[in-house]
Order: C-alpha cells, then sequence, then structure tokens
C-alpha cells in the first residue's frame, strides 16, 4: 500500500480553545512559539521518531490488521495508512511502540480475553508483543508475553544495556480495590534477547489508598519510565494519594520501594521523554482531585495537561504549564465514560519541537506541537485581546452525582466601559447559580510578581484573588484549603473607588509571604495557606457573592514575571 501524504481535516474551533491565546516570553528579544495544534482528532496517540527523523503512529484496524500512518513535516501531513501485520484478535487496545537501538520496530498491545465482567476472574486483559526485523520489512508473529489483567500502557523502554522493559501493572486475583494499597501491582516485564523470551520482574509495587476516597482505588497503576544518565532507571505511576508515585531501579527488574514522587497529580498516568539536548520532560495532570480532599462524587479533574522540563535529571523542573485544555470545558460532560486531556503520548522531531498526543473522549483528542522554550518561559501576559482561551471559565452547578455535575458558562469578556475595540473580563454572581471564578495558568516560580489591572463595580459585593500550585476547577471550595495565597477584595476596601487600580502580588514561598502593592504603595502582607506548596502556577479570580451580584469586578490585563523557577 503506497503513503501517498494527505493532510488530516482540522477542526478549527478546537484548535484554538485547545492552545488559548496567553502570550509567553523566554527573553524580550526572542519569544518562544506557543504550542501549535496539528490535529484535532489522530487515530491513536502512540507517536514515534524514526531514525530517519520521520514521525509513524501505529494503530489497529479492528478484527483485521495494525496499520501505520506517517509524517515527513513534523506532523504536518500524513500518509495513508500502510499494512504493518495482521491482528485479528478482537478486543485489542492501542499499541505502544519502540525502536531499539538496531532501528528494529517493537509493537506492545493489550487484548482482552473472557466474556465475563470480573476482572482475574471470567475477565482478563493479556499483553501480546510482536517486533521487526530485516530493517523494519518483516514482522514476527504476535506472541503473549503477560496473561492477566492489566490497564493502560504508557510507554516501553529499552536501557543502555540492551535490556527492552516494559513497564505495567496488574490486578491481584480475589484483591479488592480498598485500603490499604487497592487491588492493583505495578511491575515490569522485560527481555533481554530483543523480544523472543520475557521474564517478569519480581518487583510489587504499591501506594497507598484513602478510605475515604469516592472512585476507583486501584493503588498504584498505569506507569511510565525512562533511563537517567546515572545508570538507574525512573517510574512514575498513577496514584489515588494527590502526587504521582515513583521508583527507581538498576537493571529495570529490581526497584525500589515506591514513594511519592514531587509531581501533584488528579490520579491520571504520566508520559516521560528525553529530548536529544539531554533534558527531560514530563507531561502530567497537574490537577487537584476534589474526591481526595472532600470527599465529593466527582470525575476526577483532567481539565488541564500540562508539562515540565528538567536539565538535571529531575532535580529541578521549570515550567508547570498547562499545554493542552479540554477543548470541551466549558459544556456539561457526558454521563458515560472517560474525558478530559490526559493519557499522553510524546515524540521529538528532528527539528527539537515535541510533539504531544493526549485525550479522552469524543472532540478531546490534540495533536500539538510544542517549542521547547515555551516551557521554560520566565514571563507570561494575557490582555484578553485573544479571547477566553487560555481561561478555565466553567461554572459546575447542581448536585454531583456518580461523578457527574452540570456545567455552564461562568465569567464573560465585555466590552471595556472606556476604550473602543478592547474587552475585559467580567467576575461576578449573576444568577443564583454559583458565583463566577475564571482560572488561568502560569510559568511556575517560587518567587514572582504577579500584576494586573482591576476595577470594582458599583455594587460589587466582594471577591477575592488567589494564588495556587495547582489546577483546581472552577468555583470548588477545596481551594479554600490549598491555595497559596488569598487576597480578599470588599465592596468598602481601599479600591472601592470604581476606578482602575494596579495591583501587584509579589510571592516568595521561601519566606512564606506574598507582599501587595496597590498603585505602587505597599498595601498589605498575605501570608502563606497552604505550607506544602512548593511553587506558584496558578491565579484564581473569584467572586465571593453571597447573593445576585450582577456587577462584579473587572480585569484589563495581568502579567506575571518568575523572579526564581
Amino acid at each position: 500500500m503506497s503513503r501517498s501524504p494527505y493532510v488530516y481535516s482540522r477542526l478549527i474551533a478546537i484548535m484554538i480553545a485547545a492552545v488559548g491565546m496567553t502570550t509567553t516570553v523566554a527573553h524580550a528579544d526572542s519569544p518562544p512559539t506557543p504550542p501549535q495544534l496539528l490535529d484535532a482528532s489522530p487515530p491513536s496517540k502512540n507517536i514515534l521518531s524514526l531514525p530517519d527523523g520521520s514521525l509513524e503512529i501505529l494503530y489497529l484496524q479492528r478484527g483485521k490488521q495494525c496499520v501505520s500512518i506517517r509524517s515527513t513535516d513534523g506532523g504536518e501531513t500524513w500518509s495513508q495508512p500502510h499494512a504493518e501485520f495482521p491482528f485479528t484478535k478482537s478486543g485489542a487496545g492501542i499499541p505502544v511502540t519502540l525502536v531499539d537501538r538496531d532501528g528494529e520496530l517493537h509493537a506492545i498491545l493489550t487484548v482482552r480475553r473472557g466474556d465475563g465482567r470480573k476482572p482475574t476472574v471470567d475477565y482478563f486483559i493479556d499483553i501480546w508483543h510482536c517486533r521487526t526485523s530485516k530493517k523494519r520489512t518483516e514482522w514476527s508473529e504476535p506472541q503473549r508475553i503477560f496473561a492477566g489483567y492489566v490497564g493502560s500502557l504508557n510507554g516501553i523502554t529499552q536501557l543502555p544495556s540492551g535490556r527492552i522493559v516494559l513497564p505495567h501493572q496488574y490486578w491481584v486475583p480475589g484483591r479488592k480495590s480498598t485500603p490499604p494499597t487497592g487491588s492493583h501491582i505495578v511491575t515490569t516485564t522485560y527481555t533481554d534477547d530483543g523480544g523472543k523470551t520475557w521474564t517478569q520482574s519480581p518487583a510489587e509495587l504499591t501506594a497507598p489508598c484513602e478510605a475515604n476516597y469516592i472512585g476507583s482505588n486501584y493503588g498504584a497503576c498505569e506507569p511510565c519510565m525512562l533511563p537517567l544518565k546515572d545508570g538507574r532507571a525512573w517510574m512514575l505511576m498513577r496514584s489515588q494519594t494527590g502526587y504521582m508515585y515513583q521508583s527507581f531501579s538498576p537493571d529495570g527488574a529490581d526497584w525500589t520501594p515506591a514513594e511519592a514522587s514531587p509531581f501533584i497529580a488528579s490520579n491520571s498516568p504520566a508520559s516521560l521523554l528525553r529530548l536529544s539536548d539531554g533534558r527531560i520532560v514530563v507531561f502530567w495532570n497537574n490537577c487537584e482531585n476534589p474526591s481526595r480532599v472532600d470527599g465529593a462524587p466527582i470525575y476526577t479533574s483532567r481539565d488541564a495537561l500540562h508539562v515540565a522540563i528538567s536539565e538535571d535529571e529531575g532535580q529541578t523542573w521549570q515550567g508547570f504549564r498547562e499545554v493542552v485544555r479540554d477543548p470541551l470545558r466549558n459544556e456539561s460532560p457526558p454521563k458515560q465514560g472517560d474525558r478530559g486531556t490526559a493519557y499522553p503520548y510524546s515524540a521529538e522531531t528532528p527539528e527539537g519541537d515535541i510533539i504531544l498526543a493526549t485525550g479522552q473522549g469524543g472532540g478531546r483528542i490534540s495533536l500539538m506541537r510544542i517549542d521547547p522554550d515555551w516551557i521554560t518561559a520566565s514571563t507570561a501576559a494575557d490582555d484578553f485581546s485573544g479571547g477566553l482561551e487560555g481561561w478555565c471559565t466553567f461554572k459546575p452547578f447542581g448536585p454531583a452525582a456518580r461523578y457527574w455535575r452540570d456545567r455552564t458558562t461562568g465569567p464573560v469578556l465585555i466590552e471595556h466601559p472606556s476604550q473602543s475595540g478592547k474587552q475585559v473580563l467580567q467576575v461576578r454572581r449573576p444568577d443564583e447559580k454559583p458565583a463566577d471564578e475564571a482560572v488561568w495558568n502560569f510559568p511556575a516560580g517560587r518567587t514572582g510578581r504577579l500584576t494586573l489591572r482591576l476595577k470594582q463595580q458599583p455594587g460589587f459585593q466582594g471577591g477575592r484573588i488567589v494564588l495556587a500550585d495547582r489546577f483546581i476547577p472552577p468555583g470548588d471550595p477545596v481551594t479554600d484549603k490549598l491555595a497559596a495565597f488569598v487576597m480578599p477584595l470588599s465592596a468598602d476596601g481601599e479600591i472601592a473607588d470604581h476606578e482602575w487600580h494596579s495591583i501587584e502580588l509579589s510571592w516568595n514561598l521561601d519566606q512564606r509571604v506574598c507582599r501587595v502593592k496597590i498603585d505602587g504603595t505597599s498595601a498589605t502582607e498575605l501570608p502563606l495557606v497552604n505550607s506544602h506548596s512548593d511553587a506558584v502556577s496558578y491565579l484564581r479570580l473569584a467572586s465571593t457573592a453571597d447573593e445576585i451580584d450582577e456587577a462584579g469586578f473587572l480585569v484589563e490585563s495581568v502579567r506575571v514575571d518568575v523572579t526564581e523557577p
């Protein structure tokens, strides 16, 4: 089958929504390119960088064969599907792929077995493997390498020794999804002969479960891994603790006991990528899961996917940027199935850009190109000239039932009261639904300065400015417990004259304080609310009106300058 190029159809409305129009600056004379949406609905997400610099995606034509599509222009255009190998088993999942050091391609697939509904009893998900030979011209016969019940696979890795390692989870027969460590164990299955034979690691990695957690208490699951320059392998695992869990190994077989990593996470998996310049990139949901904190039956937060980058083998990180926001985040979610921005897969182009595929559910899959310099930008600003696509402004309302809750539009843009052709953000409480709240991400910093232009409208009934270290859905009350700094806005306070004011918040987490200036004059100091905050990366603008407040307050612009990432 020929590989003639063609361009996938694009969903223009989602293109803007996924990226947003927020300006970011790394250096005054060379701003980095913001993330670009290349295609709204790739057939699969397991992007692979081939030795010749092209990109390839393998996916299954159900019950028939595995096919591939290829791009030679960094993901802009793709070939027609090319047949790779027959695979007729039903219930097979997305293949994960690896090009080994000999240039041969390995494909790992999950395959359902059994007609029942009880995992490890009458329902199984096994792991299968096949590989190419003769310079990727022939495929081996697929073989089962693990029998049991596994979850999503998030990558396969080759160590410098040549060992190929697949990290995965499995459901322990007879174990319930309850404390202390849930129903799952994380381990690895590896091969030292290029995939002819496979061995299961003796490692049994677990993460604690919380008794009040509302949802599936699987424990540690859905791992990814990466070789480090010191000879160790590093693994990140999904957990229900509010953090990614991590483990280290000298050989991919023996692993240290799992422990909490520095990454806040909402019970969602991560993706790790080593760039050609040596830096490490991690994609994950830096989101709080409200059900973990207050026991509410709310679907785990996956409204935003984040990225961070390390130049020192994971000792320190920069960025914590929203790279994808759910393009359908302002709508009431579907009542069945997964949704959001989770399950990322990434690769590097010959030009040094990152290609990312991520998302769950109809209309939510995004294929992005990312400039690594954008991740390390130290400044971000927004004057709303590009709309609200860089913000999360949805408003949850009504009771939560079975992990579902209604949503509607929250804060909106209105015409600037005195400048023709400009728009400002209005935050208020226009009806009996919860009050407005707008959420905006910026480069993470232990110290930095945020400046915004704000005006309280006549009739304003209260609001607040919040700095935080993670994404929390707008309007969620867990913000009260997890915010870094909170600045109340009162109807009779210092800026109650209904004029525009410049508010500057300079935070310093080492000193546990945020100093506030209004129009250049020192006004107050805000204490650190959440002592566990490692960096500030979020602005939250909220109305706190107890009754209908149609006026609220206006925001003209916002800018952040980080001084210590």
